[in-house]
């Protein structure tokens, strides 16, 4: 796996220890293994992990406990005494709780089928498309700046020769999504990783161009 960062939170370690122990001896060990090993971040863009959070869920859905199929695998109670470990881009919620121990659920935000898995590190491959490499983006003390080639619609730039010159002069760590919108990974000292994503857009006008955006995590 690619960290973006060597930056990583150097309490981390301290963090872990100071859950609750009726918390870990429920939690999967592979989940508080990575919190260890990388503390909490984003993994390939799509799932957000977190230290664990024992209030979220049951202060949110307590009067919305259908939002979901609720069944012997995972019931009412079960889900009032979930605690959250995680979420996806797409606003699903990942959890586990303490009457289940050895399954990690997914609450979905768009369905009402409640998924379940039996390691975390299955649950979050599950959720990240075929790529040619992981990666895992640490959230500590992290700073992106976002620069956009295209101030406006009436200002558009055609930017695939700029594309074409970058392939020629820089060597990148990877990509991903080389065919479509490429996202390339370069670590630079001077800045911590620079990533470079040429995303293809079409305006109305069929006019196509493309925007570069370049982070800098510092």
């Amino acid at each position: 796996m690619f960290l973006t960062t060597d930056l990583l939170d150097p309490d981390r370690q301290n963090t872990i220890q100071n859950i609750d122990q009726n918390l870990v001896d429920f939690l999967p060990k592979d989940y508080l293994h990575f919190l260890l090993e990388y503390g909490t971040g984003t993994y390939c863009d799509e799932v957000y992990i977190t230290y664990p959070d024992d209030k979220n869920i049951s202060l949110t859905f307590s009067s919305y406990t259908d939002l979901w199929k609720l069944n012997d695998l995972y019931n009412e109670n079960d889900l009032l005494q979930s605690v959250q470990i995680g979420s996806t881009a797409n606003g699903d919620i990942i959890c586990v709780t303490q009457n289940k121990k050895g399954k990690i659920f997914v609450l979905p935000r768009h369905s009402t089928e409640i998924i379940s898995f039996m390691a975390f590190d299955e649950t979050i491959k599950y959720f990240v498309p075929k790529i040619s490499k992981t990666y895992f983006d640490p959230i500590f003390d992290s700073k992106t700046e976002c620069i956009n080639l295209i101030k406006s619609e009436k200002e558009l730039i055609d930017i695939f020769p700029i594309h074409e010159e970058f392939l020629r002069t820089f060597t990148f760590d990877f990509v991903i999504n080389e065919t479509t919108q490429p996202k390339y990974f370069l670590k630079v000292s001077a800045v911590g990783l620079l990533l470079i994503s040429f995303t293809k857009t079409e305006f109305i006008s069929n006019f196509k161009t493309v925007l570069l955006k370049i982070f800098f995590l510092l």
